[in-house]
């Protein structure tokens, strides 16, 4: 019986053919095009969780300024006793040096509380501008800085105050809470025996630092407001997905979805669009009472 013999068509290079080239890179194209938005998820979770860390640094240095100051908390801003309306909203670097030269702003929140977890006050930054941006010093938000400036926010418009131009002015990541003392008009400095809930008093928050950022329920005069060193709600950053970190002023700090922290006008008429919604978990007024609609400003 005769045998029929096969024979096997080998390459002689040991190389790969045309063909399985093409499947090799199309399997390879698939998996990128899976494991890419996961891994941009992750990587936005990261940045999420160390800005989540600087506002509890912050939470601890001021927890130590207290102790350090008669338990009275520092300023969200420069005092009004020698800065403009337009310097303690949006204070330039030479205001910054020269009011430290002459011996003010040092109870500011951003001069008077880095030294305590080892970072550089504010004004220490202005001597160099430039190296301040960019920086992965507790002032910034990673995830702000990998965003960058948004071109429309540099643009000089009727709202120039507020603008973003790289070099005129610190860009905030963090503001502290400019509602704090609502109820207390009269005195010049909050005090711990003030606070009505300590774990419920936010004192810092993520400020936005683009003005087409989404969500964002505030009036368009405070929607061009960014970066700025005091806060409330209208400036509350929905930057890490659709919310925003806050620091309370019994120290600790979480995340909370925007519409968590900031009325959507809707839920309750009464309450307009971009101001404190009357979290129990949440006061903006050391009281612990909501902050009224005419009083949200900026």
């Amino acid at each position: 019986m005769k045998r029929t013999s096969y024979s096997k068509t080998v390459n002689p290079n040991g190389g790969f053919t045309l063909i399985e080239l093409l499947v090799v890179i199309a399997i390879i194209a698939i998996l990128a095009a899976m494991l890419l938005p996961a891994l941009a998820k992750a990587k936005l979770k990261a940045q999420q969780v160390v800005c989540l860390n600087n506002m509890k640094q912050w939470g601890l240095a001021d927890t130590m300024y207290v102790d350090d100051n008669r338990q009275t908390f520092p300023f969200p801003k420069f005092q009004q006793t020698f800065a403009s309306t337009l310097e303690q909203d949006n204070p330039d670097w030479l205001s910054i040096g020269s009011y430290h030269d002459q011996g003010n702003g040092n109870d500011a929140w951003f001069n008077a509380l880095p030294s305590f977890v080892a970072d550089k006050p504010l004004y220490t930054w202005a001597l160099n501008p430039t190296s301040f941006y960019g920086s992965k010093s507790i002032f910034t938000c990673p995830t702000a800085r990998y965003q960058g400036i948004d071109a429309v926010d540099q643009q000089v418009t009727v709202q120039d105050a507020y603008n973003m131009k790289p070099g005129s002015r610190p860009l905030f990541s963090y503001a502290m809470n400019s509602k704090s003392m609502a109820s207390f008009q009269a005195s010049a400095y909050l005090k711990i025996t003030m606070v009505a809930h300590p774990s419920a008093l936010v004192l810092f928050s993520d400020v936005r630092n683009r003005s087409a950022e989404t969500p964002y329920w505030g009036t368009e005069a405070n929607r061009v407001k960014l970066a700025t060193p005091q806060g409330y709600t209208t400036r509350f950053s929905s930057r890490h997905n659709r919310g925003g970190n806050l620091t309370f002023s019994d120290g600790h700090a979480a995340y909370f979805k925007y519409d968590a922290v900031v009325s959507d006008g809707k839920a309750n008429p009464s309450i307009s669009a971009g101001s404190d919604p009357g979290n129990a978990d949440i006061n903006w007024d050391a009281t612990g009472t909501p902050v009224p609609s005419a009083s949200t400003g900026g």
